[in-house]
């Protein structure tokens, strides 16, 4: 972390800058520094070098003017008095045959100590030395060459005090530019800082103070005004995703989320004030029913109209949430059960309805089961959980509402066991078919017979349909126990079938097998696999069953009928429906319920239900299957009233497979003797 931190410094923008300068000075400078000085040099030197040759060519004219055999004396005085200028340093005539004209008092050079130089600074010495033509007026056939020194060390002097002074600037330049950069970056890296601090403080959830910042470089302050932007940006997702962590999305109410953290402020307010409050756990009827029939897209909007009807029936102090599927929880602030009960009425009553969604009129009802904080618990989780067990209480019960008791537990406990256990138990094969047998009243032989399946549970021991239907149908595993039943089964029956060809099992299907659009493909695949004869299966569906959503019930009955496999009616008289209605649908069989038969007689009520019934269905040709036949009376009378076939306690009790194989072979047997 440490070297990562250095590493950034090392490698700042700053620095980045700041070495960037050096590194072109350092190319730039020196040949700046070379530039400036060869030029001064040259243009020094060659001034130098042309006043040089502008005064020895003076003095040469001047020596030209005399005469070297009458002027002598004077040529001398001339070399002399050049030499006291201070300039000239050496100075002589010279011939051909080296022969030296030089001035006297002993002031003169030694004799040879000339080099000519070509340029400044030559020879190591301070003297430049050159020689130019001189001709005297009598020896104008005889070239002499006048010899020249003149001082150069001022010149050279001023050249290397230039060279410094150059080199000060410079060096100063490159510090004044080093200093100037870095001065204009810190401005600029201030308000830098300044965004790197907001973006880390936003980087860690501080996005609710605004950055404040200005500066005087427009491209900064572009990046600020975008770094705020950002970070409204960021503040408005940030308060979308905490409603969205919050709040159903389909239906905008809260969630299971947001509902515990209510639910827990409740208890902690209503615990400080000794109040009480309730919680109202709602479940929607039949609202898979309207998922797999009509699709999730119904299912939604019909989802989205509830919760704005329940919205209607709460005060502003109460909550309500989404917290499943179809499954709706309340809390009723300040509210004790008996208030609780009027106000779960009235919901229900906003729901019950009809509404129209798309092309649909549909009506779906509730069930809800109470708890009351802090009778019956004193945390949310009990209270869910005991909502729950009054919610499902009410659901079995048919009820529209049920407040908590504590006898409730033990059933609940129970039906959650038998919950937990029933998918193992459909692999592992706990369950066990009996036969129900039917009599044809006019062979008064057995004609077929009903499949009940009873429950053999390890802990709770024999557990009949009534009980562990509910449970499979609301646990969506009501189609695995149907296919269980087919598949493992159906082949047995065709033993029934050989002893008896038109032997015919009913196997009762549950109003989800109904709509569950997998179960004809699975009983013809069985069908075929097992060359089971398709008019010697039935399927017994219960009246309410198909009434819910006739026009459907009417096409998916239509299927089994297609297929060969003939549908009865189970329980009918206990529903809505009339035989006028029922002729819209394949039916070949129909079954009176048991309670208008037993204790039937010419004197009961019953007997022109039942008489009608039988009558009307065979105008419709509809066979009649009489349930409940206990003693002779009641079977004498269905005869007399035409019924076709009966099934009860009088033949035979539900019983084993093979039980029902020696109890038909014995008919078998009676008939042949």
């Amino acid at each position: 972390m440490v070297d990562s931190r250095i590493q950034r410094r090392n490698f700042s923008i700053t620095s980045y800058m700041v070495v960037a300068i050096i590194l072109i000075h350092m190319v730039v400078l020196p040949f700046l520094y070379q530039t400036i000085t060869h030029g001064y040099k040259d243009s020094s030197y060659e001034q130098f070098i042309s006043h040089a040759t502008e005064v020895s060519g003076f003095l040469a004219d001047v020596l030209s003017s005399k005469s070297l055999e009458h002027d002598r004396e004077d040529i001398i005085n001339i070399l002399e008095t050049s030499l006291l200028g201070g300039n000239i340093q050496f100075v002589e005539v010279v011939d051909k045959q080296n022969k030296i004209i030089s001035p006297r008092d002993g002031i003169l050079d030694s004799p040879g100590k000339f080099r000519e130089d070509n340029g400044v600074n030559q020879n190591d010495d301070d003297i430049y030395y050159l020689s130019i033509p001189v001709y005297f007026t009598e020896k104008n056939d005889k070239v002499f060459s006048l010899r020249v020194g003149i001082d150069e060390s001022a010149i050279i002097s001023d050249y290397l005090s230039i060279r410094k002074k150059v080199a000060y600037v410079l060096g100063a330049y490159l510090l004044a530019i080093v200093l100037f950069f870095a001065a204009i970056l810190r401005v600029i890296h201030k308000p830098l800082y300044q965004l790197r601090d907001r973006s880390r403080e936003i980087a860690n959830g501080n996005i609710d103070i605004p950055l404040g910042l200005t500066s005087r470089f427009s491209e900064i302050q572009y990046l600020a005004d975008d770094l705020d932007k950002m970070r409204l940006s960021l503040l408005n997702l940030a308060e979308r995703m905490q409603y969205k962590a919050t709040h159903d999305e389909l239906t905008n109410l809260p969630n299971r989320y947001l509902f515990n953290d209510r639910l827990e402020q409740s208890i902690a307010m209503s615990g400080r004030n000794k109040n009480k409050f309730s919680i109202l756990l709602l479940d929607l009827n039949r609202f898979k029913e309207i998922n797999d029939t009509l699709g999730h897209g119904v299912g939604d909007e019909v989802l989205i109209i509830i919760a704005q009807r329940m919205l209607e029936g709460l005060r502003e102090s109460d909550t309500v949430a989404r917290i499943g599927g179809d499954e709706f929880s309340f809390i009723l602030r300040g509210v004790g059960q008996i208030l609780a009960e009027k106000m779960a009425r009235k919901i229900i009553d906003i729901i019950e309805p009809k509404f129209d969604v798309g092309n649909h009129t549909l009506k779906i009802g509730a069930s809800i089961g109470i708890s009351v904080f802090p009778d019956d618990g004193e945390d949310a989780d009990l209270l869910m959980r005991r909502a729950d067990v009054a919610m499902y209480n009410a659901k079995h019960n048919n009820l529209k509402l049920a407040s908590y008791y504590p006898e409730m537990d033990s059933d609940h406990y129970e039906n959650l066991m038998m919950a937990n256990d029933l998918k193992n138990s459909i692999v592992k094969g706990h369950f066990e078919p009996l036969f129900q047998p039917k009599i044809d009243m006019l062979t008064n032989q057995p004609c077929g017979c009903e499949l009940l399946l009873r429950w053999q549970h390890p802990n709770l021991g024999l557990i009949y349909p009534d009980k562990f239907i509910p449970i499979a149908e609301r646990e969506n595993l009501i189609g695995d126990l149907t296919c269980w039943v087919i598949s493992n089964y159906l082949h047995k029956f065709s033993e029934l079938v050989k002893i008896n060809k038109d032997f015919h099992i009913s196997i009762n299907v549950s109003p989800v097998d109904l709509l569950d659009n997998t179960l004809l493909t699975s009983m013809r695949e069985s069908v075929q696999a097992t060359q089971f004869p398709e008019g010697n299966l039935y399927i017994e569906v219960t009246e309410n069953a198909i009434m819910k959503n006739p026009l459907r019930s009417a096409e998916i009955l239509g299927s089994f009928h297609d297929a060969g496999i003939m549908v009865s009616i189970d329980d009918f008289g206990t529903g809505y429906s009339s035989l006028a209605y029922l002729q819209k649908f394949p039916i070949s069989e129909l079954k009176i319920d048991k309670s208008f038969v037993t204790d039937l007689s010419k004197d009961s009520a019953n007997f022109a239900i039942v008489n009608a019934t039988i009558t009307m269905a065979h105008d419709l040709d509809i066979l009649v299957v009489a349930e409940g036949v206990e003693d002779e009376s009641v079977l004498t009378l269905l005869k007399s009233m035409g019924c076709d076939r009966v099934q009860g306690f009088l033949y035979a009790r539900a019983m084993e497979f093979d039980a029902m194989v020696e109890w038909l072979n014995s008919y078998n047997e009676a008939d042949a003797e």
